[in-house]
């Protein structure tokens, strides 16, 4: 059979037929899980080796030797986990107290120094000692001059209006002009990277570390609903990158630097969340796959969550001694006949997971054919029109935390004890109509308007996260159902009004991620009420059952991979199904390049040359045809400069396999490459069906599979190959996964220019 060149690392976008789903394929490196094992592998054999040769005398030495590298490793992966964990608090506790103090600049200022944020300033005044800034205490220290707000209502909208454009602006010249790659969440590159499918390095340089952790708490108190939970996994994962190259090397395996970037990612959750636990479970459940999980990669999780919460604990962000902003217990029990209430607020999460991702994804698709070239006027836009709507509205304005803050907070009308003097928590059966009507539009009001602009926010040219904004909507209606049911079913002190908040903001969060058990843990870990954990479950699994009934796409990670074109390989029902009667040989390329066991360097130059756009070239067997295995050839040309730099004669043979003993003509000393081949490529049958062949790819991991008859090479199946084919398959079964209104998104463009127009003159 004849060989022809073909790049068989990139062959998803050389098929016939390029689709949105596979766009951007080329932008990632596929890993081969199988040889990242095999130097691992062949170091024990080789310790085990020298053990048992050893004689009687050197064995002690031996062991000596075994048991120090063994310590010297263990020590290495302590300190790298110690460093990130460290630096991650350092950064997470840094980003809190700038973004509060930005936020608090924009409704007053410190009178000591205004560089304070209100925690700090008014730190002297708590009735509680080291507990949180209750209403009564922030009011205390108003009145005694410590901090002070503005009273002119003009004046204080004015820079209301000012510092968020300021913040959002500064925000989105920082990420575009310093650090593209530091723009949105991240979580969905972060997913597909540890999966086998390596991103650029400036996706996780040091450049990206500082421009995420600089524009977040600028995007934060801009006061756009954006949260900081996802650009806390990407910049944790930053820390996790840097500090690996720093202190392992730049020779550090993929596979075990994926480790410590899973471990980084549940750090970051955690120290977002306050939840260790929680950041543990969002690692394994959203960020590994199942087919590179192990017992390492949950012990480095435990110790980096552990470590980086210690941190952020101890820097005290907050001045409350605790590791959340916000701490809730609820003395009431739950009663049974409360159930379909609960049932209603995991439908609401439910809903709001379909309808925001849908929407989210038509208007993302929206901005890249639009709004491509108006990135900052566009963040400018929303900045203003947030600030324009979020100011009138109190549950709007107020900072997302701090809001749901006080909707989760149990209180009463009366209640002397509470520290929070908030106005809803002063309803009872006196409470006039209209009051009670006005607080219900505003929580409404805000439930729908957040909605809105986490639609239109999300995905903008900022860093960008997702779960808390969607939280707050479901708190504000949760709290809106709560006043309802004390209205018309129960009455004044009968439940508990906060665990409403409480549970439609769990549902929302379980919505828009498809998480269900990660959920649970961080919103116990987040509040205390360990009371509730049995309304919390019935309400994610309502929300997750909904979800799942009408969707199959996942959380809005997985959608942004799928939408993205990235490459991702999932265990999935429906990704299987389409494969149904399909084999090897419906998908293979009988265009190879091949170089036999053992060559002259000139020839093998001239291969590489010619072929200078391949990734791999195959090593056969000359007389058989059988494939001996494959090299990388971006290593093998950084072996052929060296051996062109040591002026090697042209003749001088090329050994790929040790097994063969060739003779040549004036033979000098061979150049030996046999360390660079993987000799124990996948082979499989041209018959072999698709749904075995994704169980390989998947549950293997290995970068491509030969396709073999007799012991002869037919073709090559690369894992893109695999993906391109399962997606372009389900996409003429099923439809493109997305389709989008292009009459509806030209008609929106025409006003928005119309909108620009009319406030230009």
């Amino acid at each position: 059979m004849s060989f022809q060149p073909l790049d068989v690392d990139d062959l998803g976008n050389s098929g016939p037929e390029e689709v949105p789903e596979t766009k951007n394929f080329a932008q990632f490196q596929t890993v081969d899980w199988i040889q990242e094992s095999t130097p691992l592998r062949r170091a024990g054999e080789r310790q085990a080796n020298e053990a048992g040769n050893a004689t009687d005398a050197g064995a002690p030495v031996a062991r000596w030797r075994r048991y120090r590298d063994l310590a010297w490793r263990r020590c290495q992966e302590i300190i790298t986990l110690t460093c990130i964990a460290v630096l991650l608090g350092l950064v997470a506790g840094s980003i809190q107290i700038v973004t509060e103090t930005l936020v608090n600049w924009k409704s007053g200022h410190c009178a000591r120094n205004w560089l304070l944020n209100k925690s700090f300033c008014c730190a002297s005044v708590t009735s509680t000692g080291r507990g949180p800034l209750s209403r009564r205490d922030e009011l205390q220290c108003i009145e005694g001059g410590t901090w002070i707000d503005r009273t002119n209502p003009f004046l204080d909208f004015s820079l209301f209006l000012l510092l968020s454009v300021l913040f959002a602006t500064a925000s989105t010249l920082m990420v575009q002009y310093l650090a593209p790659m530091a723009t949105g969440s991240g979580i969905s590159e972060i997913k597909v990277w540890v999966s086998g499918f390596k991103y650029k390095d400036e996706f996780l340089n040091l450049t990206t570390l500082l421009v995420k952790s600089t524009a977040l708490p600028l995007a934060i108190s801009s006061g756009l609903s954006v949260g900081k939970e996802g650009p806390s996994v990407h910049y944790a994962t930053c820390c996790g990158f840097v500090v690996t190259n720093l202190l392992l090397k730049r020779g550090t395996r993929f596979a075990e630097q994926a480790e410590y970037l899973i471990a980084s990612a549940a750090g970051g959750v955690a120290i977002a969340f306050g939840a260790p636990i929680g950041g543990v479970l969002f690692a394994l459940e959203e960020i590994s796959t199942s087919s590179n999980f192990n017992l390492s990669i949950l012990w480095k999780c435990y110790y980096v969550a552990l470590g980086a919460v210690a941190t952020l604990q101890y820097m005290d962000p907050f001045r409350n001694g605790k590791i959340v902003m916000f701490e809730v217990t609820y003395d009431n029990q739950w009663k049974f006949q409360e159930i379909p209430i609960f049932l209603i607020l995991g439908a609401f999460g439910g809903a709001y997971g379909l309808l925001i991702s849908a929407w989210n994804v038509r208007f993302v698709n929206f901005r890249k054919t639009y709004l491509q070239d108006w990135r900052t006027q566009e963040v400018i836009f929303l900045a203003s029109i947030t600030a324009l709507v979020s100011y009138f509205n109190e549950f709007l304005r107020l900072d997302m935390a701090e809001s749901m803050g006080i909707l989760f907070h149990e209180c009463v009308a009366g209640d002397g004890e509470s520290l929070r003097t908030h106005r809803i928590c002063q309803l009872d059966t006196q409470t006039h109509a209209g009051s009670f009507l006005q607080l219900l539009a505003a929580l409404l009001i805000a439930t729908v308007v957040r909605s809105l602009l986490i639609v239109v926010s999300y995905g903008c040219s900022v860093p960008a996260g997702i779960f808390v904004p969607s939280m707050a909507v479901g708190a504000t209606f949760g709290r809106a159902i709560s006043l309802l049911v004390e209205k018309w079913i129960t009455g004044p002190a009968v439940i508990t009004p906060g665990t409403y908040a409480f549970l439609g903001a769990a549902a929302t969060l379980s919505g828009i991620t498809n998480l269900t058990l990660t959920v649970v843990v961080i919103m116990v870990e987040l509040t205390g009420a360990f009371s509730y954990i049995i309304p919390l479950m019935i309400a994610v699994a309502v929300t997750h059952l909904i979800y799942s009934f009408f969707s199959s796409k996942g959380g809005i990670a997985d959608q942004m991979i799928i939408f993205n074109g990235f490459p991702l390989m999932e265990n999935t029902k429906q990704d299987i199904d389409c494969l149904e009667g399909c084999s090897a040989e419906d998908i293979m390329t009988c265009r190879v390049v091949s170089v036999p066991e053992t060559l002259p360097l000139f020839q093998l130059k001239a291969i590489v040359s010619d072929a200078d756009h391949l990734k791999q070239l195959l090593v056969i067997d000359s007389e058989t045809h059988a494939c001996l295995g494959y090299v990388n050839t971006s290593i093998l040309s950084s072996e052929l400069t060296h051996a062109q730099d040591s002026q090697l004669p042209k003749s001088t043979p090329v050994n790929f396999i040790e097994s063969k003993d060739w003779q040549w003509e004036n033979e000098t000393e061979a150049i030996n490459l046999c360390h660079l081949v993987n000799q124990s490529p996948m082979s499989v049958s041209a018959r072999t069906p698709l749904r075995l062949l994704h169980q390989i790819f998947y549950k293997l991991g290995c970068k491509l599979a030969v396709v073999e008859s007799q012991g002869s090479v037919q073709g090559l199946i690369t894992k893109k190959d695999f993906l391109e084919f399962q997606r372009l398959k389900h996409r003429q079964l099923h439809g493109p996964l997305y389709s989008f209104d292009l009459k509806w998104e030209q008609k929106l463009w025409e006003t928005i220019k119309t909108v620009f127009k009319v406030t230009s003159r």
